[in-house]
């Protein structure tokens, strides 16, 4: 999925929860250093690090200089149907101002669908089914974390406001369960890895007053969390 607009997620109404791994940065390699029996980088007699050609000490040292500058921005990509939502971390390596070494990773997405529920419902149409299959396709680089229970999927239901507050609780909570089942049985997605929730009517994204704001708030979320 590519992403082609910037926003923040406060402006969708969305947070995401993200945990970096540790190793995060590991395929960043830069000028090697030679290192002592103890670790430390070994230093000549102006304090400068000794260079080495060995491809296995090429790693990144605060000591001998660098700076490991991390930032996140958050890439939205609306289409009629929904929104996709990437948290993208970019992580160089950077000595004296110049950036050596730099990669971009998404570390957390999620996808919107403003799915065609209707009134009271949770069944979902053959439209919905065909957006669905689209976000399968999409969560298909996650499937290795997922294998290894390196991720989960948060699936949250979401309700206009019309009827009580106790009743759409409720229908936003099966409308969840339906797309769950959905990616369980069409995505062959582990129900483990998923987890069901419902918001209700509390978090609307459009105007309750119009039925087309109505209609984008019938929606599901479906976040993929990092570990």
């Amino acid at each position: 999925m590519s992403y082609m607009s910037k926003k923040t997620a406060t402006a969708l109404g969305l947070a995401l929860a993200v945990s970096l791994p540790a190793h995060a940065v590991d395929d960043l390699t830069v000028d090697g250093y030679a290192k002592s029996s103890s670790g430390q980088p070994v230093t000549d007699s102006s304090g400068e690090c000794v260079r080495t050609n060995y491809e296995d000490s090429k790693e990144f040292l605060e000591k001998c200089g660098y700076e490991r500058v991390v930032t996140e921005s958050v890439e939205v990509e609306a289409a009629p149907s929904g929104t996709g939502v990437a948290v993208v971390e970019e992580t160089a390596i950077v000595k004296s101002g110049q950036v050596l070494a730099d990669k971009k990773e998404i570390v957390a997405e999620a996808f919107i669908q403003n799915l065609e529920f209707e009134f009271g419902s949770d069944k979902l149409t053959a439209g919905d089914k065909s957006e669905l299959d689209q976000v399968i396709v999409a969560l298909d680089p996650h499937r290795p974390l997922l294998r290894e229970n390196l991720a989960h999927l948060n699936v949250i239901g979401h309700t206009d406001s019309v009827g009580s507050a106790e009743y759409n609780q409720g229908l936003s909570v099966r409308r969840a369960q339906t797309v769950s089942d959905y990616l369980a049985s069409a995505g062959q997605v582990r129900p483990e890895r998923m987890q069901v929730s419902g918001q209700g009517e509390n978090n609307p994204m459009a105007d309750n007053n119009t039925d087309e704001g109505r209609a984008l708030n019938r929606r599901v979320v479906i976040e993929v969390i990092k570990h």
